[in-house]
């Protein structure tokens, strides 16, 4: 189909596309083509410096972009990804050339692809954009709406059914912390359905702590929510807390932490790794070191979230403080 277009440089097509996409001036019923080093953009309509190409229209069902990449020799059994709102994220390292056929997809507009593990205790991811201006990308959950810079911060899929969990606890009235709160990874629904006396979220990432605000501000939530940065050992007040979410693999390394600002009847939500064989003992040296500081903890409910890799399960055990000694 004849349709009007720009011809630029591939070095510069990203931001030109970007750009023309904020226009709202990309036709995007039809495919970006490329010939040799210049890349050509559909138009809507004529523009300044404007010409013409035969463009195809554009493919979007999964089956056409697996049957395209195909026909590159790239082995698309061993494609592994997950979509995050107008982003893609690969399990292993691709071209740029997969990357732009896989951006057919509707409402695709970021390509990244896994470089290595989420990154110290700021839990930062270490992804590479592949195709696309990156940028904020917008996940929304059970009516939750997480703003983020996949770049910047952690945000796991896997977990959506604990973060639904979320929204049955009742904690109207109560005094809340989360002491590794990400950009509100499991506090956002605590205050969407709840209305805590007070909420104070803490994380060590800055990145994180500016798009909780940000969430905070996009879900509406019409309450003071204090969001604090810093270790959370030392930077969350001295409180007695009636709700404790530590929701971080080294949560019980930080247990003493939470334990002193706890009192008769607190619970505590903890998640972290454990082997199959050994859930019990983790959960049991949790409550030995209670018991040293003069805590008396007794598990209510324990739940395996997901596996992790072939050796660890993500548990979650929710505990409560039932007397101190």
């Amino acid at each position: 189909m004849i349709r009007p277009c720009l011809g630029v440089s591939k070095f510069n097509a990203d931001s030109t596309i970007k750009k023309l996409r904020e226009q709202h001036l990309l036709d995007s019923r039809y495919q970006i083509e490329q010939a040799g080093n210049t890349v050509y953009v559909p138009l809507i309509m004529e523009i300044e410096n404007s010409k013409y190409y035969d463009f195809r229209t554009r493919k979007t069902g999964i089956d056409d972009i697996i049957g395209d990449i195909s026909r590159y020799g790239v082995d698309t059994g061993k494609l592994s990804y997950i979509r995050l709102g107008n982003s893609l994220i690969f399990k292993q390292k691709i071209s740029y050339k997969t990357a732009r056929i896989f951006s057919r997809m509707p409402g695709i507009e970021n390509i990244y692809y896994e470089a290595g593990k989420i990154m110290g205790a700021r839990r930062k991811p270490s992804l590479r954009l592949v195709f696309g201006p990156g940028g904020d990308t917008t996940v929304v959950e059970y009516g939750i709406k997480y703003i983020m810079n996949l770049q910047k911060v952690m945000f796991s899929p896997g977990n959506i059914n604990t973060r639904s969990k979320m929204r049955s606890i009742k904690l109207s009235g109560y005094t809340v912390i989360d002491m590794f709160c990400g950009i509100g990874y499991f506090s956002l629904q605590v205050m969407k359905n709840s209305r805590p006396k007070r909420m104070i979220c803490c994380d060590i990432n800055p990145d994180s702590t500016y798009y909780l605000k940000q969430n905070i501000l996009a879900n509406k939530i019409a309450y003071p929510v204090e969001v604090l940065t810093g270790d959370s050992r030392t930077t969350i007040p001295f409180i007695s807390a009636d709700y404790i979410i530590m929701g971080n693999f080294n949560s019980p390394y930080f247990i003493s932490a939470a334990l002193i600002r706890s009192h008769p009847g607190t619970e505590i939500s903890m998640h972290y790794l454990a082997t199959a064989e050994n859930i019990e003992k983790r959960e049991s040296s949790i409550m030995v070191v209670a018991r040293k500081m003069g805590f008396l903890l007794m598990c209510q409910s324990r739940h395996n979230v997901k596996s992790v890799s072939p050796s660890y399960i993500h548990v979650n055990s929710i505990f409560t403080v039932v007397r101190a000694i």
